[in-house]
């Protein structure tokens, strides 16, 4: 059985883009003046953005998801639910490990579809939420396609000063929110963090977060 034709487009898409990415990787790194962020999201983007910066992972949401409900109920909470223990939740239907963060505001469904066991995703979880420097933190959502106006609204009420959400749509009235052109017939998920055409560049690198981590 032949690989998907979009899995083939995107591998050598990898390769005919590894020097331009480099180069952008490398400006970003001078850029950056903040060492040693937080960032929480609900998706891989906090871990492509430190990886691609070469920081050190001061966040348990590396290779998970988070559904958008969940994880703006989990950041209102967020000192309380990286206290609470991480249970597996048995028959959920995947072919990957799902944990449940139990609190006072309601569960918190993570999925864990990068990792092969919910022992590993468990370690992991607790060692980097562990990390979490609750005076250097950054809130990114990827808000997605359809995403109701009422949960935007939600997003902007979160108690921290540095976050962003990325909108299907532009919204000038909402600060924190940021247009991204993606989410058509084309898109897929994941997409945010495929790279974009030969440039080197993600969909992702459109925010500047290089100058969004930097506004400490």
């Amino acid at each position: 059985m032949f690989p998907h034709p979009k899995k083939i487009i995107r591998f050598f898409q990898r390769i005919v883009v590894l020097l331009p990415s480099k180069v952008f990787r490398s400006r970003n790194r001078r850029r950056l003046s903040n060492q040693n962020p937080t960032i929480i999201s609900n998706n891989c983007i906090a871990g492509i953005i430190l990886h691609d910066l070469n920081l050190r992972f001061n966040t348990p949401t590396i290779n998970m998801i988070i559904n958008r409900t969940d994880f703006i109920r989990y950041v209102n909470n967020l000192k309380s639910y990286s206290g609470s223990d991480l249970v597996e939740k048995n028959n959920s239907g995947k072919k990957y490990p799902v944990g449940i963060l139990k609190g006072e505001a309601g569960e918190v469904e993570i999925e864990f579809m990068h990792y092969e066991s919910f022992e590993a995703a468990k370690e992991k979880w607790v060692e980097r939420s562990k990390r979490i420097d609750y005076d250097n933190i950054f809130i990114i959502m990827e808000g997605g396609s359809d995403i109701p106006v009422s949960l935007i609204h939600e997003f902007e009420t979160i108690p921290y000063r540095n976050k962003v959400i990325i909108t299907d749509a532009p919204h000038p009235k909402i600060k924190n929110a940021f247009y991204m052109s993606i989410y058509d017939e084309n898109y897929y998920p994941g997409m945010i963090l495929a790279y974009e055409g030969l440039s080197g560049r993600r969909y992702l690198d459109r925010f500047d977060y290089v100058e969004f981590l930097n506004q400490t």
